[in-house]
């Protein structure tokens, strides 16, 4: 159950590793400045995915009628 904005964060992420183990290794300014890049890309990225989250869970509390957690089970305890 993935969403684009969490695909497209996996791959920033992979970006980011490819160009920080460069950076760190090879110690080239260019790979530090890719590396920064997708950082700031994750950053990003993960902003938007945040707000997703956030509607979904709001979309949820609206189902339950605003009750937090789970909605609760039916025992004939409820029928009475």
């Amino acid at each position: 159950m993935s969403t684009d904005s969490h695909d497209k964060m996996i791959e920033a992420f992979q970006e980011y590793f490819k160009y920080q183990k460069q950076f760190e290794y090879s110690g080239t300014d260019e790979a530090g400045i890719k590396a920064r890049y997708w950082l700031s890309e994750i950053r990003r990225m993960a902003s938007i995915r945040r707000e997703e989250i956030q509607l979904k869970r709001k979309k949820r509390k609206v189902a339950r009628n605003g009750k937090p957690g789970r909605p609760s089970k039916l025992t004939r305890l409820n029928e009475y």
